[in-house]
């Protein structure tokens, strides 16, 4: 058995209950949009307010680097200025000292090196005299002879010719006579100049292949002891002579004082020059006083024979 119920149910409610919860929704939905964006806000403004203050401290701190890289150069360039410009004091005073000192150097050696000039030109003066005066008196005169021996010939009458020839004659005698003393005065001059130079250069003399040759010769005879036995020693200068003529000469006269052909003679006093040649040498020797002065009482107590 059924049964069928008519119900009416009445939303009018439900609905304005949903059109309000709607409306709080809608407020809800836009205070969390509203929310949402001030969130986003904040936080772009958040990281963009860190962004800024990193940038800032990064920039500071490369700021605070350059300024002090920048504090550390400009130190060390002010002290490379100051060291150069004490250098470049240091450097002009010197150079200054170096100018004075080129100056008064340059001065005495150009006042030196005149007066060594006018010495010099005055003693080749000296020296060449007469080319000297022939090249400033007697060369003007010789050159220009041609113009100084024309005669003046007058132009006038045939009567006058005559004199006028006789004129050019004796002008040229007079020119000639002229010519003649100064060449004869340059000779004596040239002569007197020879004379002089010959008497202070040295003369080179030719020797003959073949000549005498005088060459000191000294024999010693020795007696080391008692016993009488004696040894003869030889010496021959080796001044002038070559080693081949002093050995022949020592072997000679060797072989005559072993034979006794050497004619020996006693000396009656000491020749003055030989003695102060033999007392140069005991000076030269570098002996001490006591043994030089015993050599020279020796030599001069002990007579020596010559042959």
């Amino acid at each position: 058995m059924s049964y069928s119920f008519d119900c009416v149910v009445d939303t009018a409610e439900l609905a304005h209950s949903v059109n309000s919860v709607k409306k709080h929704v809608d407020t809800t939905t836009g205070a969390v949009v509203a929310m949402k964006a001030a969130v986003i806000k904040a936080e772009e403004e958040g990281a963009d307010h860190v962004c800024r203050k990193v940038n800032q401290g990064f920039y500071s701190m490369i700021h605070s680097q350059i300024s002090q890289k920048m504090a550390t150069l400009q130190s060390r360039v002010d002290a490379q200025l100051m060291r150069l410009n004490q250098q470049r004091k240091q450097l002009t005073g010197i150079r200054r000292r170096m100018e004075r000192d080129y100056q008064m150097i340059s001065a005495r050696y150009s006042k030196l090196f005149n007066a060594l000039n006018r010495n010099l030109r005055q003693r080749v003066t000296e020296l060449d005299r007469p080319i000297m005066d022939l090249a400033t008196t007697d060369a003007d005169q010789v050159t220009n002879r041609s113009n100084q021996m024309v005669a003046a010939v007058p132009l006038g009458q045939a009567e006058s010719v005559k004199t006028s020839q006789r004129l050019a004659t004796s002008n040229l005698k007079r020119r000639a006579a002229d010519a003649i003393v100064t060449i004869e005065r340059f000779i004596a001059a040239s002569n007197r100049l020879q004379a002089v130079t010959d008497s202070i250069l040295l003369r080179r003399r030719a020797e003959a292949p073949d000549s005498m040759l005088t060459v000191p010769v000294a024999v010693v005879e020795s007696n080391y002891d008692n016993s009488g036995n004696t040894q003869t020693s030889t010496y021959v200068s080796a001044i002038g002579i070559s080693d081949q003529a002093r050995t022949a000469i020592q072997n000679r006269f060797s072989q005559d004082a072993r034979e006794g052909a050497l004619p020996w003679s006693e000396t009656a006093a000491i020749d003055p020059e030989l003695a102060n040649q033999f007392r140069q040498i005991v000076a030269a020797s570098g002996l001490d006083p006591r043994r030089q002065q015993t050599i020279i009482q020796m030599f001069e107590a002990h007579p020596f024979q010559t042959f």
